[in-house]
Parts: C-alpha cells; structure tokens; sequence
C-alpha cells in the first residue's frame, strides 16, 4: 500500500514533454507543491478551530437565539471571500509578480484572527449584545480579509501548478489538510469538552492563530517564475485587456465577456442557484445541538466528521479530475447536497444526524476542487484573474441571500421545511451546470484552452 503510494506521489510529480508545461514553471514544480500543501495543511488545521460552519456558529448560540443572525455567519464570511475579487481582477493582472502582493493580503487576514481569543474571555464582562456586535464585526473584516487575499492566491497556485497536474494537487494537498483538520477536530473537542465557557473558544481561537502564522511561514517561500518566461502556457490576451490600462473595474472588458462568453453565463446561473441551494450549510451543526439536546463541544465532533469524509472527496476527486473534467464533480457533488438534505430532514437520532455532516463533507471536498477548477479553465490564461473575479463576485451576493431567506424559512416555519427547499434547489441547479463546458479531457491536450460562443 505504501509502495503504491509512493509510486502515485512520484508519477504525480513528474513533468512530461507532453504536458507542455514551460521549463520555469516545471523547474519549481516539487518544491511548489510542497511548500502549498503546507500552508493549506496548517491553514486547514487552525481553521478547524474557528470553523464557520461549526464553532463559529455555536459560539455566536450562546449569545444569540436568533435563527438569522446564526445563519449569517457562514455567509457574511464567503460574501467577504467573494465581492472584492472582481474589483481587484485588472490591477491583479497587471502584476508581474503576484506573490509579494498575496503575502501582503495573507497578514492583514491574519491579524483580524488575533481578535477572536479577546473577544471570547470578554464574554463575561460584556454584554451578550455587545458581544454578538464585536463578533459579527470580526466575522465581517474576516470575510474581506480573505477575499482580498484570495484571488491573487488563486492566481499564484493557477501559475505554479499546470493544468495539467491541478486536479490531483488539489486532491492529493487537500487530503493532506483534511487530516490536519481532523487531527485540529479532535483537539478541539477536548478543549470545547474539558475548559469551561468561553476559555474554551478563546483557547480554541488562540491555537487557531499559531497554525495559521505557520502556514505563512510556508507560503512565502513559492518561487513564482518569471511572466515573460511562461509563452509557452500562456495565449495572447484578447484585445480589449491589451489596449486598456490597469484600472479598478474594466467595465468595457467586464460586459465584452458577458455579452459574447455564453458557456460563462451559463456557469454564473448555475453557480448562483447552488449558493442559493446551500442556505442551509450554517444551520447544520446548531439544529443538529438544539434537535438532540446536545454540548457544544459536539461542534468539534460535526468538524472533524467534515474533515474525515473530506479525505475520502478530495481522494477520489483528485484522481479522477484529471480525467473526467470539474464540471462533472461539481454536478457529482451538488446531488450530494440533496442527499445530505434529505437525511438531516429523517434523522431520527444523533448517530444517523452523524451522517449528515459525512455528506457535508464529501459534498464541501467536491464543491472546493471542482469549482475552483473549472473557473481557472473558462477563460484565456491571460484573462484567467478577470474570470475568476466575475465568477466570484457576480454571484456572491446570491451568499449572502441565501440564509437570510433561510433564516426567514426557519423563523416563518421550520428548519425541515428550509432543508427541503434547500434540496428542491439543489436538484434544479445540478442539471444547470451539467450544461457548462470545460476542458474536454479526452480530446483536448491538458495545455489547451476552451473556445467560447
């Protein structure tokens, strides 16, 4: 087994004349793959303590009983990670080298974390309101952090990672952080467990901010090759982005891709109706407490269940991306997510509610590897940071929709009714992007880029 392991690690990191990958870029490869899969390994292991779909949440569920408020936190969060990229997709383009820019974003979003443990051991001496303020304030400056910082990263790795080696990086690196994850899950169950309330969040948020120092430590160390030396990746850029100058929104550029690029249209409604379709994500692990009269460390349990079937997704995504295309896992995994909706609905006990967050997490491992690849293959190379921040913002507003009709939902009826819409949507939004092209594997070389109507 071991062997063979091995032998997958070592095929991986092989470059091939056929893969048509510019020396620079196949020169730093190794050493590119490693230093990456150590900032998302740490980065991953101290997010499993400030999980936003988990503690986060069940922290801010002592402060409040507020369906909406509690469902905004996963949101507010992926709204910040996605609105700032379309504004920043020109001016990332026109930067040469993307890594000093990135490492500046990567500490600004790490100094909001320091902020988490004080908030928690002020939850005694403040008010619950006051406390729910300052909260929903780091959630927010923690969502725009990392959306400043996340697509000059996406960037970064589309540059050192060819195409035709992405998949199987992202599986076999995500893996790597799923365990990191579920090795944080374990910890954090004993501290949530073990230390009374709120030194157990604030001990949590601390180890949460060590992990991810570390993870820089390792992210500044890529070594980015040179732009006028990767001719052999990159295409020519369409005339509009060689005529214009770097400015904050091109909008003549913006509505050129629109109005002509139809497979890009498709993508956004697709894409749109699946953020719309997971209004329940931030509800999961709070319903799961309150429906079997449960501690809060079980949030740390909800975690590394996440962590553990997110092994097995990014496994067996990872190896067969590569060949079946990202669109396909996309549609794999948004069916997922009706299952997991029907399930939290019938749960009749914790043990099978377990089995929610089992396909929470295949669902989260497929949603992460195949969306984030089949956005770097919509467009041209040189276009790639333009695509990536339409695609992020033009549907991000439909994240933060989303658990406020949710919360609404729960507050007017139900959670089991807002479950059951959340999977009417998810069926209707699989079929929409199992209508989006990408990369066709078995025709087109792993260099090649998409033709668009």
């Amino acid at each position: 087994m071991l062997s063979k392991i091995r032998n997958a690690i070592s095929d991986f990191l092989q470059i091939r004349p056929e893969d048509n990958v510019p020396e620079p870029v196949a020169r730093f490869f190794s050493h590119n793959v490693f230093v990456n899969t150590m900032d998302l390994a740490f980065f991953t292991f101290g997010d499993s303590f400030v999980s936003i779909v988990t503690i986060i949440p069940v922290f801010a569920s002592n402060l409040t009983d507020s369906p909406l408020v509690i469902g905004l936190i996963p949101a507010i969060v992926n709204f910040g990670w996605f609105m700032p990229q379309m504004f920043m997709a020109s001016y990332i383009s026109s930067l040469k080298e993307k890594l000093p820019f990135t490492l500046r974003m990567a500490v600004n979003e790490r100094l909001v974390y320091l902020f988490f443990p004080l908030l928690a051991l002020m939850v005694p001496r403040i008010s619950k309101s006051t406390a729910l303020t300052f909260l929903l304030l780091l959630v927010t400056l923690r969502g725009l952090t990392s959306g400043l910082t996340a697509l000059p990263w996406q960037e970064l790795q589309a540059k050192v990672i060819p195409i035709s080696h992405r998949a199987r990086f992202w599986g076999m690196s995500r893996v790597l952080a799923q365990i990191a994850g579920v090795i944080g899950s374990v910890i954090a169950t004993l501290v949530l467990s073990r230390l009374p309330y709120p030194q157990n969040f604030a001990l949590c948020f601390a180890l949460a901010i060590i992990a991810q120092w570390i993870s820089f430590a390792f992210y500044r160390q890529n070594r980015e090759p040179e732009e006028e030396n990767l001719s052999g990746e990159e295409t020519n850029p369409a005339p509009e982005a060689q005529s214009k100058p770097s400015k904050l929104i091109d909008g003549e550029l913006f509505r050129h891709i629109l109005k002509e690029d139809q497979n890009f249209r498709k993508y956004l409604i697709a894409r749109s109706m699946i953020f719309l379709s997971g209004m329940s994500s931030g509800f999961l692990a709070v319903y799961g407490i309150q429906r079997f009269n449960l501690s809060d460390a079980q949030a740390a349990i909800f975690t590394a269940l996440l962590y553990l079937s997110g092994i097995l997704g990014y496994s067996v995504g990872g190896v067969i991306g590569d060949r079946i295309g990202p669109k396909r896992i996309v549609v794999i995994s948004v069916l997922i997510w009706a299952m997991t909706m029907v399930l939290a609905i019938i749960a009749p006990v914790i043990w099978v509610y377990y089995l929610v967050f089992v396909l929470f997490g295949l669902n989260s491992a497929g949603m992460v590897l195949g969306d984030s690849l089949l956005v770097m293959e919509l467009g041209e190379e040189k276009l790639r940071p333009t695509y990536l921040g339409l695609a992020r913002s033009l549907t991000g507003i439909f994240v933060l929709l989303s658990p406020i009709i949710a919360g609404w939902l729960v507050e007017r009826f139900d959670y089991r009714v807002m479950f059951a819409i959340s999977c009417i949507l998810s069926l209707i939004a699989a079929p929409l992007m199992n209508q989006v092209r990408d990369v066709p594997r078995h025709k087109t070389k792993p260099a090649a880029l998409l033709s668009h109507d």
